[in-house]
């Protein structure tokens, strides 16, 4: 006899075992979440901002963070642009502190997380859905699936997030801890290129090489990176990372028959900088309770405003890339910094967009708009 569910979620990653928990939060329980990978991977750092009017995210997780800075750095032709944060705080978690509790606390209510579970095939029947694993058959009312698109949208004025990082341990004490330089950019006319560094001590920091580019090419981004590595005396690499985010602010919003699409391409990836975990945080705190499961329980609430502004901001880097490191610098050194800081977090107010368009280059956002329109 096949195993009955209520709603089973495809992929237990950030977006999948934050939806169970916070279904889990909200007595819903009859969930199974299914995972291809067996263990949990070490594979990705998750940063955000924290401080006065933002989501308290830590609050969300009872583990601490990795480090968290003061400051922040922008380098534009090398020359250095630091922000003192004040009240706030950018941070980081790894990975598998983050995803390792949120699959505990399922877990331990006995919710189903099938580690090494690939889904074979997904069939609609007449009393809803049959997943097919590799040796049994499992019915859905409701299937919500956090895999990735195999295509990223290509439509203007999206553009793709590439970046390879590594942590290293240097044989100097070259870093410092208590700054972490946001983005270090290269010139470039085709591509938005720069380095990102996290400084967890004088010797030891991640190292990010990242593009946004209408193109997806690892080698060239790699090429960069190890040239990076290069000033920074490596004496170990303890720990790689590489991943494509979608920077677009077309929301795949695929929901027919009880099949409802979640993570990065449903919403969850900030268009303007393809970063999900506060976003993520921010949707699992404002699911609300029904009735009956549906689409519109789950669905990421687009802030219409802050996608409009990050439409254009798009436009203008895909269509001029070379101009994108003046831009960021203005933004970082001449926005207040809670009003940055809040447009970052998805947790905008009016006053915070009116100084944002007031600062940034008229001209340059004007034909980033004209372009959403012509192009």
């Amino acid at each position: 006899m096949k195993q009955k569910f209520d709603i089973g979620i495809i992929g237990a990653g950030l977006s999948g075992l934050t939806l169970g928990n916070s279904l889990l939060s909200k007595k819903i329980n009859n969930f199974i979440l299914f995972e291809k990978d067996i263990n949990t991977k070490n594979d990705k750092t998750y940063s955000f901002w924290s401080g006065p009017g933002l989501f308290d995210i830590k609050k969300s997780f009872s583990v601490k963070p990795k480090k968290e800075w003061s400051q922040i750095e922008i380098k534009v032709k090398s020359k250095s642009y630091k922000i003192d944060l004040g009240e706030y705080r950018y941070a980081c978690y790894s990975s598998e502190s983050i995803l390792g509790e949120l699959y505990k606390n399922l877990t331990k209510k006995g919710i189903q997380v099938r580690q090494g579970q690939s889904v074979k095939d997904i069939k609609k029947k007449q009393d809803g859905w049959e997943v097919k694993l590799k040796s049994k058959k499992i019915l859905l009312k409701n299937i919500v699936d956090s895999r990735p698109n195999k295509t990223f949208d290509d439509k203007y004025p999206s553009l793709k997030q590439v970046f390879v990082g590594s942590e290293i341990i240097s044989n100097q004490k070259i870093f410092d801890e208590n700054v972490v330089t946001l983005m270090d950019f290269a010139e470039s006319k085709k591509n938005v290129i720069f380095t990102y560094i996290l400084p967890f001590s004088k010797t030891k920091a991640l190292i990010e090489t990242t593009f946004f580019s209408s193109e997806i090419d690892f080698k060239a981004v790699e090429k960069i990176h190890k040239l990076t590595l290069l000033k920074f005396n490596v004496k170990e690499i303890t720990r790689t990372e590489k991943a494509v985010l979608p920077m677009s602010p077309y929301i795949d919003r695929r929901m027919k028959n009880q099949y409802f699409k979640i993570g990065n391409f449903a919403g969850a990836s900030r268009p303007a900088s393809g970063y999900a975990f506060t976003r993520i945080a921010l949707w699992a705190h404002q699911i609300k309770t029904k009735k009956e499961f549906n689409y519109e329980m789950i669905a990421h609430k687009e802030n219409y405003l802050t996608n409009w502004l990050d439409k254009i901001f798009l436009s203008v880097l895909r269509s001029n890339p070379q101009i994108a490191p003046e831009i960021f610098r203005i933004f970082f050194t001449k926005v207040p910094t809670s009003s940055a800081i809040r447009f970052l977090s998805d947790q905008s107010r009016i006053f915070d967009y009116l100084a944002i368009i007031l600062k940034l280059p008229k001209l340059v956002m004007l034909r980033g708009l004209i372009n959403l329109y012509v192009k």
